[in-house]
């Protein structure tokens, strides 16, 4: 394989202009310079990477593209109107290439901020540098140092102590041209607060390739609840790359749920470091991929402190020469007794020429601790199939029954009931049950 190469568009000029435009503070000027050298100084991961090993790298390259533009028609498409009236949200964000094109809010919760980065940065910039870049930071890969020298819009949430926001509050992300598209989330949830979070990936088909890098950074302070939903379903012509991390605080839980269904590959990371005693983190990952699509998924349970839970269950289907591939991690750190860690992932085959992988790995310092790992892959039993079609059911309702089935151990937990429909009805539509894709 061709060794993936450094593009001229990523440059001191980019990262220049970018500070220039928005007047950046000279913090976040320093910020982006020192990202765009730890861009410089980081190879690209390779098949010798071992977190990359089995992900189809050319994939992810962005070779020749240039940095996004502005979109070219800033209206809000028609598919994202329909999923805000679809959903309960009480706020939601609309990004398109590197606009907001839509905010609006009816929140009810006082000292809740719910805004893009850029208006955070002008209106609570103290708040802002004190959370940005401490989860998700240059350091990391080569792919978070891109995205920290020269995101240009994002969305920036804060919940003060002991706020609960009743209904979720969501951002999507669209685009209608090519290049390389980087956005970043910053959520912040303070002692004793809660919030319901969705995430969403999503476009028309459009001529150009898009290279899109996502950032995901969240701290959860001591006692504080989040439910996360990340759901990508981008057009083919996408290559998506998210790195969701989360810091978690004494007695904190996260509830996340990644799902990946569009885009012609799709590299989904998704970390929880357990900092403080009792803090709870349960990760749910649902995919599935069809047409020759390379969905990749990567966990990482870091457990550095007593008493901590994690439990990660990631689940998918391919098909089509698709390929799946998972690989997860669980740390435990030598201090980190009594932690209660389980990993587990579960593939269904749905022809002969689709492929999985899948490592889950434990790496455990502590020797007071309950921590499981597995893993299976197999076909669709055909007597399951041949009994469904026996009692009347077209071949791809058959199938559709089967894979919803298999996926409902994921979609059951999954504690939004629009988030879980809409999810069925893609799934649908790429099952080709009749009359679906009509709804989307």
């Amino acid at each position: 394989m061709a060794a993936l190469t450094d593009n001229p568009a990523v440059s001191a000029d980019a990262v220049e202009s970018i500070v220039s435009a928005y007047r950046e503070p000279a913090w976040l000027a320093d910020e982006r310079r020192a990202a765009l050298r730890a861009y410089s100084d980081q190879p690209f991961p390779t098949e010798k990477t071992e977190e990359w090993r089995y992900t189809q790298l050319k994939r992810f390259s962005f070779s020749g593209l240039e940095l996004a533009k502005a979109p070219k028609d800033e209206s809000v498409p028609e598919r994202i109107r329909m999923r805000i009236a679809d959903s309960d949200a009480e706020g939601v964000i609309v990004h398109k290439g590197n606009k907001v094109v839509m905010h609006q809010a009816t929140i009810k919760e006082a000292g809740v901020v719910f805004t893009d980065l850029r208006t955070a940065l002008r209106d609570h910039e103290a708040l802002v540098r004190a959370h940005l870049y401490d989860v998700v930071n240059a350091r990391q890969t080569k792919y978070t140092a891109l995205n920290s020298a020269l995101w240009e819009n994002g969305t920036f949430v804060y919940v003060p102590r002991d706020v609960e926001v009743e209904l979720p509050l969501g951002a999507f992300t669209t685009a209608d041209s090519g290049g390389i598209g980087l956005g970043r989330t910053l959520i912040v949830v303070e002692v004793n607060a809660r919030l319901t979070f969705i995430d969403e990936y999503t476009s028309e088909p459009f001529a150009e390739r898009l290279f899109f890098d996502a950032a995901t950074e969240i701290v959860l302070k001591d006692g504080a609840k989040l439910r996360y939903v990340s759901l990508q379903n981008w057009s083919r012509n996408v290559a998506h790359i998210n790195k969701l991390r989360a810091h978690l605080g004494r007695d904190a839980r996260l509830e996340s749920v990644t799902v990946s269904l569009g885009a012609d590959a799709a590299r989904a990371e998704v970390e929880s470091r357990l900092e403080g005693p009792g803090s709870e983190s349960e990760m749910l990952g649902l995919y599935f991929a069809d047409e020759g699509q390379h969905f990749n998924q990567f966990t990482l349970q870091h457990h550095a402190t007593p008493r901590g839970f994690s439990d990660v269950l990631f689940k998918g289907a391919v098909r089509d020469a698709s390929q799946a591939v998972y690989s997860g991690m669980i740390i435990v750190d030598p201090h980190a007794q009594k932690t209660d860690a389980y990993q587990t992932n579960r593939n269904l085959l749905l022809d002969e020429v689709a492929e999985v992988v899948s490592i889950p790995q434990l790496e455990i310092a502590a020797n007071d601790v309950k921590c499981s790992h597995g893993s299976t892959t197999g076909p669709v039993p055909e007597d399951q199939r041949f009994y469904l079609m026996s009692r009347g059911l077209r071949p791809e309702v058959a199938e559709h029954v089967l894979v919803t089935g298999f996926l409902y151990e994921v979609m059951s937990r999954v504690t939004l009931p629009k988030v879980a429909e809409y999810v069925e009805r893609v799934v649908q539509a790429k099952l080709g049950v009749p009359g679906v894709k009509e709804k989307l």
